[in-house]
């Protein structure tokens, strides 16, 4: 019998994972600075890779947190709770809970367990059906807000509650609670078991096989990440906000929200304007500022991002927001901190039509100059009053 690796073969193996990083995307050399941030970025991932990797599997299916402001990879929506549970496409399973109150939810099946670990190796979808989506507003809800719906290739004979047919070759769960006032709005709770077998503890194997592969879960997402991002500089370009040419419109999500992306570049003097049509109808909208890594910039500690309940949208329609690290002054700022350069992205979701946005650079010091008249202003003590209940309220959100 093969011995398994010991708790310092294991580390071993992790040991070279940050300086090969450096040294692929920082070739010429890395600031203490970036040395510590991607020291910081792999450990939050080897902790989302136990979580939802080594600690849970599809026997004894556990929705785990996924991303969020700990675990900040893959530019993470601030209004999203992600989840992930392992399934396996032969079992049968249910998912119970309570819905909330928070503006949706949904349940994707994923082909694979990680998004993106190695999807610029493969070729890119251009359309087709995408991974199923289920919403919980398509279920019965009860009274009391609480749910069952079963998960299985074929309906359960006797079974007449809700039912979701599983895809062929899915691998996990994909959960998305969205929430725009994360005060006001409770958040779903939800739990899963599988039900044609109880399953057994995992193998000593298993587990350190799971745990053997963490090394390939960082660079992978790491790698995954910063070429998007680059991507984005290439095809896109500086200081723009455009419809997204690499998220498909062909299944998934894809057929239900508009991707708008950009490279945000601007000195600590400057500013960039943002300025859309606010599409009517629409169940969502949000825009958000990221790293050259795509970790969203820190959302419980800065306004680096808004939504269609936390932004102020002008008389006339249109949203008219601020990038900069200078404060200017504006209800609409997108803090970008220290960031010198990374992804600008906004979303909209289930509207009618998509607009076109602008975005124009000019001096902070004067972008009062360049917007309208009337212009939501904010004053200091609001300032802080406004980041104060921004904080609260990401901490209120059930992520854990």
């Amino acid at each position: 019998m093969t011995a398994l690796p010991t708790w310092q073969e294991q580390l071993r193996a992790l040991d070279p994972v940050v300086d090969d990083l450096l040294a692929i995307w920082r070739p010429d050399g890395a600031t203490d600075a970036e040395v510590q941030d991607m020291n910081r970025l792999a450990l939050s991932i080897l902790a989302c890779g136990y979580l939802c990797h080594v600690y849970t599997d599809a026997d004894r299916p556990v929705l785990m947190p996924l991303w969020n402001y700990a675990c900040n990879q893959g530019g993470p929506n601030p209004d999203y709770v992600y989840l992930q549970a392992e399934v396996d496409e032969d079992g049968v399973y249910e998912i119970t809970g309570f819905r909330g109150t928070s503006r949706f939810v949904e349940v994707t099946q994923q082909q694979r367990r990680v998004l993106g670990m190695d999807l610029f190796d493969r070729p890119r979808p251009t359309g087709g059906r995408g991974p199923t989506t289920h919403e919980l507003d398509d279920l019965t809800i009860g009274d009391d807000g609480s749910f069952r719906v079963v998960l299985s290739a074929e309906r359960p004979e006797g079974h007449t509650g809700d039912w979701w047919p599983m895809d062929p070759g899915v691998q996990s769960l994909l959960v998305r609670k969205c929430a725009c006032d994360w005060i006001g709005e409770v958040d779903a709770r939800i739990a899963i078991n599988r039900l044609d077998r109880r399953g057994d503890d995992m193998a000593p194997a298993e587990v350190a096989r799971r745990f053997s592969e963490m090394p390939q879960w960082i660079e992978g997402m790491i790698h995954f990440d910063m070429h998007l991002v680059r991507y984005y500089l290439e095809h896109h370009g500086i200081n723009v906000l455009t419809r997204s040419q690499w998220i498909q419109q062909g299944g998934g999500l894809a057929t239900k929200q508009a991707y708008y992306d950009g490279i945000h570049q601007i000195g600590d003097d400057e500013a960039l304007i943002v300025e859309f049509p606010v599409p009517d109808p629409c169940r969502y909208w949000q825009i958000l500022v990221a790293d050259d890594r795509f970790s969203t910039v820190d959302w419980v500690n800065r306004q680096s991002s808004l939504n269609d309940v936390q932004a102020h949208v002008d008389d006339d329609g249109w949203f008219r927001g601020v990038v900069s690290r200078r404060d200017p002054g504006v209800h609409n700022w997108l803090d970008k901190a220290d960031v010198p350069w990374g992804i600008l992205q906004a979303r909209f979701y289930r509207a009618d039509e998509y607009p076109e946005a602008t975005v124009t650079k000019v001096p902070v010091a004067s972008v009062l100059d360049h917007l309208p008249a009337g212009t939501r202003t904010v004053t200091a003590g609001e300032r802080e009053a406004q980041l104060r209940r921004r904080r609260t309220g990401a901490q209120l959100r059930q992520i854990w």
